[in-house]
């Protein structure tokens, strides 16, 4: 097996009022078996350097993904703007995004259901609209774990209170509680998996 490879991968996506608590999960992220993708629902020809400014607030390297990029363990990867990013065996791929309505949180957790199958983990933090809605929808019906974010801490909580009416979700909590559960269900994973019950992925 090769060991530069993640056992999940975690895919965060948000828009209004996204940041802080970004910041507040990525404060108690630990070191484990997991790679972690940001999307973001932000204007294409935004500047941006949250890699730069997350890598104050993590133990692992965060860095801006790009084409034809392997996911490796414990990295953050974030979506530039004005792209759609997918994943396709361990491998990141990026499209320049034409249309008007942004839907790159959609798109790449159902990609990475696709490809992470059990072993892939949404997580939608505060913002707006719809962007997301599809995409944990896959990622659950695919077996994977859902987390969103407490509609009473969020700055905008439209985006999480829809995941929550959908049903496609296993927690609700505070984004800097989540790691923690991140880290107990991929310990739960490993354990069945060493007992003889292997999780199936496209990138194993």
């Amino acid at each position: 097996m090769n060991t530069s490879k993640p056992e999940f991968i975690v895919a965060i996506g948000g828009s209004a009022g996204y940041l802080l608590p970004l910041f507040k999960f990525f404060d108690h992220t630990l070191i484990d078996k997991v790679s972690y993708i940001i999307l973001r629902h932000i204007n294409p020809d935004a500047q941006s350097h949250l890699h730069r400014i997350l890598q104050s607030h993590s133990k692992l390297e965060v860095i801006e993904a790009a084409d034809h990029m392997p996911v490796e363990n414990n990295k953050v990867y974030v979506l530039p703007p004005g792209y759609y990013l997918t994943i396709k065996h361990g491998i990141l791929h990026l499209q320049k995004r034409s249309d008007k309505i942004n839907c790159a949180i959609d798109v790449f957790m159902e990609s990475l259901a696709d490809d992470f199958k059990a072993r892939s983990i949404g997580i939608i933090l505060s913002g707006l609209g719809k962007n997301g809605l599809k995409g944990v929808a896959s990622i659950k019906e695919a077996g994977g774990m859902v987390l969103v974010q407490d509609p009473t801490s969020c700055e905008a909580n439209i985006l999480p209170l829809k995941i929550i009416d959908s049903g496609n979700f296993d927690y609700v909590l505070l984004p800097e509680e989540m790691p923690r559960e991140i880290l107990e269900h991929v310990a739960n994973h490993l354990k069945k998996t060493s007992s003889g019950t292997p999780l199936k992925s496209n990138s194993a």
